[in-house]
């Protein structure tokens, strides 16, 4: 097992055979360790977000106002990590079922995701996201709802 898989295991809480979240990646939830405690300063993200198209994010702080924001677009929401998968050294491929429910027009969605991570010195430095036509469409539906 890779730092990267051994890194993702813990953030997403994962066990083999899955496990559900309301947010994989559980901004304000006191239960969970932050988001903020596995990203480095100065990572880097290229996700699909309420925008509907890839964004680049640079900065620990822009994927956690990124995720906040995700989060506040959507009414309902659920992960199920599926498997974390090691390849080479410092990376690690995540798998993902995800159910999302837009907040402003009601619209309902599941599909499937994927996450690339590259992991340097314990904290993940790089993330990718790949999701098909019909979730970046909905993503594109979505838009945001203000904060507030």
């Amino acid at each position: 097992m890779n730092d990267a898989v051994k890194l993702l295991t813990r953030m997403f809480g994962f066990t083999e055979g899955g496990r559900q979240h309301p947010d994989v990646f559980p901004v304000g939830d006191e239960n969970r360790s932050s988001p903020s405690d596995y990203f480095h300063p100065d990572v880097v993200h290229s996700l699909f977000g309420p925008s509907g198209t890839k964004e680049t994010l640079v900065g620990r702080d822009a994927f956690l106002a990124f995720a906040t924001g995700c989060a506040q677009a959507l009414a309902e929401r659920q992960d199920e990590i599926i498997a974390i998968t090691g390849i080479d050294r410092e990376c690690a491929f995540v798998h993902a079922r995800a159910y999302r429910k837009s907040a402003s027009n009601g619209e309902d969605i599941h599909y499937e995701w994927a996450m690339l991570y590259r992991v340097e010195q314990g904290l993940i430095t790089y993330g990718a996201d790949m999701l098909d036509a019909a979730a970046q469409a909905f993503w594109a539906r979505v838009g945001t709802v203000p904060a507030g």
